[in-house]
């Protein structure tokens, strides 16, 4: 390796430290405060580097929040859809294959805590919205290959993704629910509500008197 280019690498490598620094020192801000709550002269402070230098590679929120959003998910490890097998496994019964599924969402909300809180403004970032549009997403995804064999309508998988969704965890999780019972509680809700729903078509299908 050449003297020059030796001392490329070198810049380089302190260059991503640097930023790996403030995106770190940011998103622990960011747990404890709100994106809005932190200042560019908190990260700064935190980071232990100027302010013009976490502009230099960070010029907005826009540039930030995403960066930050990647650690935070290389931390806590969302389920993806190729884990859907091993999640399911050999589970044929829909309240099993539902309930597995609800844990594994539950359980990637009760590691992500309060990094995945979020208020009001910062919805008005575009990322932030990207975000939940993501999150929403991959609970449809998960609740519906989980009730797969039970064909449920649209409105049907609305309610019970509603059910096994981050706001439900959190409303639970706030009054104290352990895990367990929350996902049981998810779980039976959304089995009685596929059984009423279930009733109400036998009804409208003259199949029950």
């Amino acid at each position: 390796m050449s003297p020059r280019q030796y001392v490329m690498n070198k810049r380089e490598a302190s260059v991503a430290r640097t930023r790996q620094r403030i995106v770190e020192a940011t998103l622990e801000l960011h747990g404890r405060k709100g994106i809005f709550g932190t200042s560019w002269q908190d990260i700064a402070a935190a980071a232990d580097v100027s302010i013009g230098t976490v502009y230099k590679h960070f010029p907005s929120l826009d540039e930030l929040v995403p960066a930050c959003g990647e650690l935070l998910m290389e931390r806590i490890f969302p389920p993806s859809p190729e884990d859907l097998p091993a999640i399911l496994g050999d589970a044929l019964d829909p309240r099993e294959r539902l309930r597995r599924v609800v844990r594994e969402l539950f359980s990637f909300f009760e590691r992500g805590g309060k990094y995945l809180e979020s208020d009001p403004r910062e919805r008005e970032l575009e990322s932030m919205r990207d975000f939940e549009d993501q999150l929403r997403s991959m609970v449809s995804l998960f609740v519906g290959e989980a009730l797969r064999t039970m064909e449920p309508s649209e409105a049907d998988l609305a309610v019970v993704s509603a059910l096994a969704d981050l706001p439900s965890f959190q409303a639970m999780a706030i009054r104290g629910v352990p895990l367990e019972d929350a996902v049981a509680v998810a779980v039976g809700g959304s089995m009685g509500w596929l059984q009423k729903a279930a009733d109400e078509d036998d009804v409208k299908q003259g199949r029950k008197s």
